[in-house]
């Protein structure tokens, strides 16, 4: 199967087209996003390999004219080299958050079965990818409930708090502030363009421990 998704990222002038093939035991991502910093144009490509059950096995990022990658690889045990470097604050982490794509939000909602007022908390691995610096984050997803068929997840990281409106496949449909989805097409060719407003309300929440 293959899905296509295209973003336009909303805190400065840019967008990203991402590709998502599934094969039998893996899957393969490739994002390309163009995007302005502080004024400065950049055009960035990553890959990313990731097992079915949505645990990422190695991300590589290409910035602007650059040859050799960026990469950031998991071993067994979720242990984590950067660039050949073992980190072992990285430990225990399952996935990658890179600055530059919401789909690094899909990542742990698509690791676990989600009901209302779930509460769970993620070990990550930060990816600042224009600076190319890696550090351990954790993050917190809480489901608040549907809006109009869509899932809507408060999303909390240190200090920072929003409400993400998600797709029943885990795609980033809004990040308010952020990114906006603008398209979706799937193998099948199923379009999916309407726009939910985010649903703000507060949803009871069950302790959870870290994935």
């Amino acid at each position: 199967m293959e899905q296509r998704v295209m973003w336009n990222h909303m805190e400065s002038a840019g967008a990203e087209h991402l590709t998502l093939r599934t094969f039998t035991n893996h899957m393969e991502v490739r994002g390309t996003v163009l995007l302005v910093d502080q004024g400065v144009p950049h055009h960035l490509i990553y890959e990313l390999k990731l097992g079915l059950d949505w645990k990422t096995k190695k991300v590589k990022v290409y910035q602007n004219q650059e040859t050799e990658p960026f990469v950031v690889q998991a071993e067994n045990q979720d242990k984590w080299w950067i660039n050949g470097k073992y980190d072992e604050n990285l430990d225990g982490a399952t996935n990658v958050d890179l600055t530059i794509t919401p789909f690094s939000n899909t990542l742990p909602i698509n690791r676990v079965t989600w009901h209302v007022g779930e509460r769970r908390t993620f070990k990550m691995v930060f990816i600042d990818v224009l600076r190319k610096e890696v550090c351990p984050l954790l993050q917190v997803y809480t489901y608040l409930g549907d809006n109009d068929g869509y899932r809507i997840f408060q999303y909390r990281c240190r200090d920072y708090e929003t409400a993400l409106v998600i797709d029943e496949h885990g795609w980033v449909v809004e990040y308010p502030g952020a990114f906006e989805r603008r398209a979706l097409l799937t193998t099948g060719g199923r379009r999916i363009e309407k726009q939910p407003q985010p649903l703000l309300a507060n949803a009871p929440s069950v302790s959870e421990g870290i994935y």
